[in-house]
């Protein structure tokens, strides 16, 4: 079931048909408002036609507060019960996100309720999530609802402007004063499909892992033929930055052998990949440190040969003096290493605003997504997935294969396994990392079941690739022993929000 596009035309929530809407609309359900009004979300939960209208935000004292109205014409009640939580949590708000795709900030959900209502019949229940303090100056924020879309240019407006009693909507909320709200830079990580590099980069810096078994071979310190071609990507980046900063070079090894020899073959890998980037670049602008951890600092547990070789690397952190000097040359985020062939698909392909026949648990299915809205350097929709029959679905089936675990803090129940193909590079949904040090993908957190002839709404962010059309890839494999969907979306438009 496609989402249906709308706006708001005043807060009592009378709805005006997208293709009118002169701000454009967002992929996903959503319509970027274009003055105070709520932006309008439509989507199916438990089976029933539910909308949901977005704002508007309020900032007061320390924290902030979104109005967020749900509303059905259901025969019966909807229970609203897991559709905003965790798992974990499943009657809060919790997975809820605050964001500025255009600042590139997201905040937390921090009460510890207001998940567990029930929509009645023709009526409506309204919600007030509750985040940190926003950033002064901003005029518009975007609010990430999980298994229903994104609504874009939600309006920041002053309490006493707001159609609704904001110190009651606080006084009344159970507000965890232990979670740390943010805001947090989102981050944005890029992989080498071949496995031989991953890139991140946040506000203040880049740091691109490169694979030892492609540097080097077992236990040698000398570059292999390989070897240029994997930091030709780290060269890209030093030459975003003229104006240099500093250039701190790691390296790293399994747990074979002693550690003194592991101590003394890490520094001898970072010695080497210094020397040929010094070859390869001007680093008369950087302020190098080269350093070796040996054994000590591993991604992942070293109890597998698969993981060894993920724990075998040199890491490179380059942390600019000027870091607005990329956005001059180019999109942060598109600079990051998008050469090389597309990788075969591991499952079937076919036009995203077509849709592609899939199985789910041996149920036919039929996955899509119409368009993807470009904001800020972000793009944003949502995944739709449509079984014929009830389907029982792995917690783990639309995560990211056991290949990708040491990227970033995956959880179960997510759909992480979605990214953007550019070239022989794959795009992973965008995140944070909270206030504990704990990474929170901008995801879907979802039951383990598929309703007959439902669409599951799965919200995505992704970093912007700069291109007219994207292809998103589910890369297939397994994990925790279980099989991970496998499927390719071609063509996907992209519109300007």
């Amino acid at each position: 079931m496609a989402a249906v596009l709308a706006a708001c035309a005043d807060d009592g929530g009378s709805v005006t048909d997208a293709s009118a809407v002169p701000s454009g609309s967002a992929s996903g359900g959503a319509t970027a408002s274009a003055n105070s009004d709520p932006v309008v979300l439509k989507s199916v939960w438990m089976g029933e036609a539910l909308t949901t209208r977005v704002g508007p935000a309020v900032v007061k004292g320390d924290h902030t507060v979104v109005r967020v109205v749900v509303s059905t014409d259901a025969e019966g009640a909807v229970d609203l019960y897991g559709m905003f939580g965790p798992h974990t949590a499943a009657a809060t708000l919790n997975a809820v996100r605050l964001l500025s795709l255009i600042q590139g900030f997201a905040l937390r959900e921090v009460t510890r309720g207001g998940g567990n209502e029930s929509v009645e019949p023709g009526g409506s229940v309204e919600l007030f999530p509750v985040f940190g303090r926003l950033p002064d100056g901003v005029a518009s924020v975007d609010v990430f609802l999980p298994n229903v879309g994104v609504a874009l240019g939600v309006p920041v407006m002053d309490a006493g402007a707001a159609a609704f009693d904001v110190e009651a909507a606080l006084a009344d909320a159970e507000i965890d004063e232990s979670i740390k709200s943010g805001p947090f830079d989102l981050n944005s990580v890029v992989v080498a499909d071949d496995g031989s590099s991953d890139t991140e980069k946040d506000e203040a810096s880049t740091t691109v892992n490169v694979s030892g078994d492609v540097l080097f071979a077992t236990d040698s310190a000398d570059l292999s033929g390989e070897a240029d071609g994997v930091l030709g990507s780290v060269v890209e980046q030093l030459e975003l930055y003229p104006s240099g900063g500093q250039l701190a070079i790691t390296g790293h090894t399994d747990d074979v052998n002693t550690d003194e020899h592991n101590q003394d073959l890490s520094e001898r890998r970072a010695k080497a990949v210094l020397d040929r980037l010094g070859e390869l670049a001007d680093l008369s602008g950087w302020e190098v440190s080269v350093s070796g951890k040996g054994e000590s600092e591993p991604r992942v547990a070293n109890d597998s040969d698969e993981n060894r070789q993920l724990n075998r690397r040199v890491e490179i952190v380059l942390t600019p003096t000027d870091p607005g000097e990329a956005s001059t040359a180019t999109s942060d985020v598109s600079a990051l290493g998008s050469s090389g062939e597309m990788p075969e698909p591991k499952g079937p392909v076919g036009r995203g605003p077509d849709g592609v026949a899939i199985e789910v648990d041996g149920v036919p299915a039929r996955i899509s997504l119409d368009s993807v809205t470009r904001i800020g350097d972000y793009l944003t929709g949502t995944i739709k997935i449509v079984a014929e029959r009830d389907a029982s679905v792995s917690i783990s089936y639309f995560g990211v294969p056991t290949s990708m675990y040491s990227l970033r803090e995956w959880g179960t129940y997510q759909s992480t396994g979605f990214s953007l193909l550019k070239g022989g590079s794959r795009y992973l949904l965008a995140d944070f990392t909270d206030g504990e040090g704990v990474n929170r993908p901008l995801t879907n957190f979802w039951r383990n079941r598929l309703e007959a002839n439902v669409a599951q709404s799965l919200p995505v962010v992704w970093p912007d690739t700069g291109e007219d059309t994207i292809t998103v890839d589910a890369p297939g494999g397994k994990s925790l022993g279980r099989p991970v969907l496998a499927v390719r979306l071609t063509d996907i438009p992209v519109v300007e929000a």
